[in-house]
């Protein structure tokens, strides 16, 4: 599964663009599943669609279905730190939590209503390097 990000910015607001995109028998998976797939991404300084600021919030990503022909989506904070690490987490997330969960689940196996959520903490986690 591949994610293609896009950092914008402008005076007030620091925005993520972002569109997801499922590679080889990643789509087939997804319509298999049974009910939706969303990924829950833990942020701080983010700002809601009302304009309102929030120290803390959970960014829910549609991973599966989506409305359109392709997955967009969009969020918005005041801190530059708190998009990069965001991005990061959500980078990560679709690249190997949903992708895992994906080949781990069974064909229907995903509620119909309910469907899964797949949680994420904030905070950068990088793999420990060979070096240490």
């Amino acid at each position: 599964m591949r994610i293609d990000l896009m950092p914008t910015h402008d005076v007030h607001n620091f925005y993520l663009r972002w569109i997801i995109a499922p590679e080889g028998k990643e789509r087939a998976l997804l319509e298999g599943l049974g009910g939706p797939l969303w990924l829950e991404v833990e942020t701080s300084s983010y700002i809601d669609l009302s304009g309102n600021r929030h120290e803390t919030a959970k960014v829910k990503v549609a991973i599966w279905p989506h409305a359109g022909p392709q997955n967009h989506g969009q969020a918005r904070f005041y801190d530059v730190d708190a998009r990069r690490r965001f991005w990061v987490n959500l980078q990560d997330a679709v690249t190997t939590t949903v992708v895992d969960f994906l080949w781990e689940c069974k064909p229907g196996s995903v509620p119909a209503k309910e469907g899964v959520t797949l949680t994420v903490p904030e905070g950068v986690r990088r793999a420990a390097s060979a070096a240490s």
